[in-house]
């Protein structure tokens, strides 16, 4: 594991993605099985799937996700635990705050080897459901504390962000309820460029990355310091090349730097990989 600074290079144009079925990603993370792989997914109106390819967007790998249902899939994280890791894919989204239910599907993480086919399933797929405290909410990122395994929703639209928490463990027979933790300061005010998109939490657990349409924000956790506490602490903005429909984000699974995706590429193109080198 790189030791973290704070400071990333700009951007590098890595390629094309190679998969025309990934046609608009809303979701990237970093396997932590299969090294050098990165996992994505598509919005809503796709079927039950996620897509590997490696870190310059080259792979043609699908997996469908056994009993799931695409209603609003919106992002995808990791964690690990004594048994393996786990891929954990968030059917969040609710444009009109009108589900009374959202949930995170879980599945243990497959290895992925010249052996593997180009179409797969994955079995034995977890539903952890859920109601907010508050009411219903438009979300598109969460993230999970790596020692806890504690998973924080960040709702989308609202002019200050609201951050909900899912207990470890979670259930995956009754539905929860994700409580209200806090307010954030951070991307506030109304308006599609300071919607929250996505995030991710480092594998070491030491730095918070979270991103709107415009910006990118970036947290190194002090000792011990929860992901509540650092979020009520000044982020440290990041570079960022604007992207139409920018909505994914990941560090890499080394901690060298952060990879983003769009749902689609400029005037419509092809969609491109970046990636954001540590300095």
């Amino acid at each position: 594991m790189i030791i973290p600074n704070d400071s990333f290079e700009n951007a590098q144009d890595l390629d094309i993605i190679e998969n025309k079925q990934i046609n608009e990603a809303s979701g990237i993370v970093a396997s932590y099985r299969n090294k050098g792989l990165l996992w994505t997914h598509n919005d809503s109106g796709d079927k039950n799937r996620i897509f590997s390819m490696d870190a310059s967007g080259k792979g043609i790998r699908e997996f469908y996700l056994e009993g799931a249902n695409n209603r609003d899939w919106e992002a995808i994280s990791m964690a690990t635990f004594p048994e393996g890791s786990f891929i954990y894919v968030g059917d969040i989204g609710d444009n009109n705050n009108g589900f009374a239910e959202s949930v995170i599907y879980r599945v243990q993480e497959p290895e992925i080897n010249t052996s593997t086919p180009q179409s797969s399933t994955l079995k034995n797929v977890q539903k952890i459901t859920y109601k907010y405290s508050d009411g219903a909410r438009d979300a598109e990122a969460f993230l999970i504390d790596q020692s806890s395994k504690d998973i924080y929703i960040i709702s989308k639209r609202e002019s200050s962000k609201r951050l909900y928490r899912l207990t470890f463990p979670q259930s995956y027979t009754q539905t929860m309820t994700a409580e209200f933790v806090q307010e954030l300061t951070f991307s506030a005010g109304l308006g599609t460029p300071l919607y929250i998109v996505d995030g991710n939490v480092s594998v070491d657990n030491k730095e918070i990355i979270i991103k709107n349409y415009l910006q990118i924000f970036n947290w190194r956790r002090n000792a011990n310091e929860s992901i509540p506490d650092a979020l009520k602490r000044t982020p440290k903005m990041q570079p960022y090349l604007a992207e139409p429909q920018g909505e994914g984000i990941c560090y890499a699974q080394d901690g060298s730097g952060y990879y983003t995706l769009s749902e689609e590429g400029p005037n419509k193109s092809a969609v491109k990989l970046y990636y954001y080198k540590r300095k």
